[in-house]
């Protein structure tokens, strides 16, 4: 039972393992919440063809298991595909996903289903909410974990403080158990190798593939480009600069004051043409997203674009504070540059892996610099500091992660 504060046991709803425990008038009431699992998922046959797929707790089509499930296509292997998404009925999920991808809702009865019978799973995030439902994974099942982080600067996991702390035991004791489920874990370097698996509880086999969404650098981004300009009305002589802050682990939204003119005027001197600038703040900020981004015809709200990655790889250059897509988009071998106005705050409360002034990008704590680094920014240095940290964290991506992947799949499949 997780430790409750005194006006909890007046009245209170925590999860207590696959138990939602209601706390009334100091007295316990446990609500099974695995019971439909058990009776109706956990019998069921596995169907030898059938993946399902899941990106960012059922949000979008996109980051890794995107590409992985494209490569499948690409094949056209005969695999039963599914993927788990949050509002099936939804019409931009209907126009994002290939007719070859059967929709299923996340978090519903039948989501349960298709886990339970399902040969392979593939995702980028933790199953921590289908655990509580009972979720097991069983003989002859499968799970390949893409994570969707690259070479990341923030702590993960078990090597940040305040996510193993007594109040998170409960969250920490399904974190464990879904890694345990874990058959595969996919990295691209030696860094993320001693990373993840310390961080995330890891202890089954690690393939070094590469990140299959990081593929998309390696090929022409032309009809990507156009995509998101048609989408966005930018006209293609236009030069976009494409902002990505992290969120805060404490909801925190002072941090996200980039002077947006300033900057784009720095730009349009510095590196020439007219820039806009497109906005895509982290999932669990989106909802800030009219609050944090301002209403101006050169700044546009690219918060709900299903795929960063396309974001990315369309971008002329790029401003973020952690998130760890700059080391995604570091591969184009475009400007990046870090604006963080909380850097001590969030190295007390998150904590780093490596300072972020070695990283190849300048890094700034306020607007004022931040538009002197544009100003001063020497493309031939940074592009040797470029190639020299992708060396020294051992990074193999090369294009063919996703070729890799499925490789992988068509072993566990036959």
């Amino acid at each position: 039972m997780p430790k409750l504060k005194p006006l909890e046991y007046i009245f209170s709803i925590t999860n207590s393992g696959t138990d939602k425990l209601i706390m009334f008038l100091g007295i316990p009431i446990r609500i099974d919440c695995s019971g439909y699992y058990k009776k109706f998922c956990s019998e069921l046959p596995i169907e030898k063809n059938k993946i399902v797929f899941c990106n960012f707790n059922g949000n979008s089509y996109g980051c890794n298991p995107k590409y992985i499930a494209e490569e499948i296509i690409k094949r056209k292997l005969p695999y039963d595909l599914v993927w788990l998404v949050k509002n099936v009925k939804k019409e931009t999920n209907k126009e994002n996903f290939p007719s070859e991808i059967r929709l299923v809702g996340y978090g519903t009865k039948v989501g349960l289903k298709e886990l339970a019978s399902a040969k392979l799973w593939i995702d980028n995030q933790r199953k921590n909410y289908f655990i509580k439902k009972g979720l097991v994974k069983k003989e002859g099942q499968y799970f390949i974990q893409t994570w969707h982080g690259s070479l990341g600067i923030k702590k993960l996991d078990a090597d940040v403080g305040a996510f193993t702390n007594e109040y998170k035991q409960e969250w920490v004791e399904r974190a464990k158990f879904d890694s345990s489920m874990w058959d595969y874990l996919l990295t691209n370097s030696n860094f993320e190798n001693e990373i993840f698996r310390r961080a995330l509880w890891f202890n089954n086999e690690i393939k070094q593939f590469g990140h299959p969404r990081n593929d998309i650098f390696f090929k022409n981004s032309t009809e990507v480009r156009t995509r998101i300009c048609e989408k966005y009305e930018i006209s293609l002589n236009k030069k976009i600069l494409l902002y990505v802050p992290s969120f805060r682990d404490d909801g925190d939204i002072e941090c996200y004051k980039l002077d947006y003119e300033r900057i784009l005027e720095a730009c349009e001197k510095k590196f020439g043409g007219e820039w806009v600038c497109i906005t895509r703040l982290h999932p669990r900020a989106k909802k800030f997203d009219k609050e944090i981004i301002p209403q101006n015809p050169k700044i546009i709200d690219g918060t709900f674009y299903p795929d960063i990655q396309e974001l990315l790889v369309s971008a002329d250059c790029a401003i973020t504070d952690y998130s760890s897509c700059i080391f995604d988009f570091m591969l184009s071998r475009k400007a990046g540059f870090i604006f963080a106005t909380d850097i001590e705050k969030f190295n007390t409360d998150r904590g780093f892996y490596y300072p972020l002034e070695a990283t190849p990008f300048p890094v700034s704590s306020n607007n004022e610099t931040l538009v002197k680094n544009i100003e001063n920014f020497d493309y031939n240095n940074y592009k040797i500091k470029v190639e020299e940290f992708l060396k020294g964290k051992d990074c193999i991506e090369d294009g063919h992660a996703s070729e890799r992947v499925v490789d992988l799949i068509e072993e566990i499949m036959k």
